[in-house]
């Protein structure tokens, strides 16, 4: 391991490596600290430059901190050597995304009562009550692993978050995905007899 003096000489990809091995020593977390601290130093700066673009001043500091919490909790998977700065501004535009997202939920007021412009006559509330209905019994018949992607992705996680927690690598992730709503849709048609 690295002294704390040659975290300085370290590239990104080193300091990532420390990070990732921080094991469950003390020293590996001071030394992990210190990386960290280091790639902080180095693209700090930057990250605040490309979310000022991006964000409500108000909001800035709040985003920084929270992608920085990101980068600690997802570089000892997440993070498969390369272009850090690169890796660190693609997590930045998935929590940019997230957070509108659910600011965007949030604006709602919890008593407001949205009209579904898509339901117009009482027999197709019905049909649409069936429809739902089928979709909830489909979701129960995919396999427990596409099944849970599904529901991440639908409460607005990034695949990001998702594939560490499942132990999906990204292609593996979208190919679920996009396999999982092509068997929803079949199964939700043969339900509704369409």
């Amino acid at each position: 391991m690295a002294a704390e003096s040659d975290t300085g000489t370290m590239s990104d990809e080193q300091l990532a490596g420390v990070i990732a091995g921080r094991g469950e020593t003390d020293e590996g977390w001071r030394l992990a600290r210190e990386a960290c601290s280091q790639l902080y130093v180095r693209h700090a700066r930057k990250l605040l430059g490309f979310l000022s673009a991006r964000v409500h001043r108000n909001d800035l500091e709040d985003i920084h901190q929270a992608i920085w919490e990101r980068v600690w909790n997802h570089l000892p998977t997440g993070f498969h050597g390369g272009n850090f700065r690169a890796w660190l501004h693609q997590i930045a535009r998935n929590y940019i995304i997230d957070h509108s997202r659910k600011k965007r939920a949030d604006e709602l007021a919890e008593d407001y009562d949205v009209a579904d412009s898509r339901v117009g006559r009482p027999d197709e509330a019905v049909v649409e009550q069936e429809r739902r209905a089928a979709l909830s019994r489909c979701l129960e018949r995919l396999a427990e692993s596409a099944r849970l992607l599904v529901n991440a992705r639908l409460g607005g996680e990034s695949y990001d978050e998702i594939c560490p927690r499942m132990g999906l690598k990204m292609a593996q992730a979208h190919k679920l995905f996009h396999q999982a709503k092509e068997q929803l849709r079949r199964c939700v048609e043969a339900e509704s007899g369409q």
